[in-house]
């Protein structure tokens, strides 16, 4: 088999893929440790209790009176007739897609990248 890339090939890109797994390691944990941080300083900041002054709200030398409030008696509205909307079935139309070629005449390599759901890890086959 005649393959575009050997054994040393091969092993850089491994090398490669493993020193930027380790760097995106190193970097998700510093942002997880600061965002515990903050978290935890937001959550001390809201349930911990802060004294009021003693004067807190009140202008010196007035006296509060107790606001009056006034009596009001609800209102009662007529009722008011909604219209109605006609609901009309949605039509799908589906359409079949044309088939991919695969491979050319020409013989050339293919290169097949497949993601995974962790972004750390791909699987590239290369097929001739």
């Amino acid at each position: 088999m005649n393959s575009p890339l050997n054994e040393r090939d091969f092993a850089e890109i491994r090398g490669n893929v493993m020193r930027e797994i380790a760097r995106r390691q190193r970097r998700d944990g510093w942002l997880m440790a600061a965002s515990v941080a903050f978290a935890v300083i937001a959550m001390v900041f809201v349930l911990i209790p802060r004294p009021l002054p003693k004067n807190a709200g009140r202008i010196a030398g007035a006296t509060q009176k107790p606001a009056a409030r006034p009596s009001v008696a609800p209102a009662i509205l007529p009722a008011i007739p909604v219209a109605t909307a006609q609901i009309r079935p949605i039509k799908h139309h589906h359409h079949r897609q044309r088939p991919i070629a695969i491979a050319s005449a020409e013989r050339q390599p293919i290169t097949i990248e497949m993601h995974t759901a962790n972004p750390d890890v791909r699987i590239i086959w290369i097929a001739k």
